[in-house]
C-alpha cells in the first residue's frame, strides 16, 4: 500500500485538481471573493458613516452647550434685571411712602397749630369775660378782705373749668 500513487496516475490526479482548482477559481473563488470585497466596501461605508455621525454629533453637542451655556447667562442676566427693577420699583413705593407720610403729617401739624390757635382765642375770650365780670362785681360789691379773697378763689377755680 503505497500513499503516494505511481506515474500516470500522480500525473492525471495531479492535472484533476488543477482543474478543479481552475473550475473552483472561476465560477467560485471570484464570484465569493467579489461578495466579500463589497460586504468589505459596505462595512467600511458604514464605518465611514458612522464616524461621520458621530462627529456631526459631537458637533451638535458642542453648539448645544454652547447655545445652553448662553441661555444660562441671559436668564441669569434677565434674572438680575428683575431684581434690580423690583428693588427700583421697591424705592420709588418706599420714596412716596414716605412722602405722602410727611404731607400727612405737615397737615396734622397745620390742623393742631390752627386748632390750638382757636383754643387759645377762645381761651382769651373766656378769660376776658371773666375778668370783665370779676370786675364788674368788684365794682358792684363792696369788699372787705374775706370777700376779696373768695372773689379771687372762684375767678381762679372758673380759670381752671375753662381750661378743662
Amino acid at each position: 500500500m503505497d500513499i503516494i500513487p505511481k506515474g500516470p496516475v500522480l500525473i492525471l490526479q495531479a492535472l484533476g485538481f488543477l482543474l478543479v482548482l481552475l473550475v473552483f477559481k472561476k465560477y467560485l473563488f471570484g464570484p465569493v471573493r467579489s461578495i466579500l470585497d463589497a460586504r468589505r466596501a459596505e462595512i467600511e461605508n458604514q464605518y465611514e458613516s458612522a464616524g461621520a455621525q458621530k462627529k456631526a454629533a459631537e458637533e451638535l453637542k458642542t453648539d448645544y452647550e454652547k447655545r445652553l451655556t448662553g441661555i444660562e447667562e441671559e436668564m441669569r442676566a434677565k434674572i438680575t434685571e428683575a431684581i434690580k427693577d423690583g428693588q427700583a420699583i421697591r424705592e420709588e413705593i418706599i420714596s412716596d411712602s414716605r412722602t405722602k407720610a410727611d404731607q400727612i403729617l405737615e397737615k396734622a401739624q397745620a390742623e393742631i397749630s390752627r386748632e390750638k390757635e382757636l383754643a387759645l382765642a377762645e381761651l382769651k375770650g373766656k378769660v376776658a369775660d371773666l375778668t370783665v365780670a370779676a370786675a364788674g362785681k368788684l365794682i358792684d360789691a363792696n369788699l372787705d378782705d374775706k370777700k376779696h379773697r373768695d372773689l379771687v378763689n372762684k375767678f381762679i377755680i372758673d380759670l381752671d373749668e375753662v381750661a378743662r
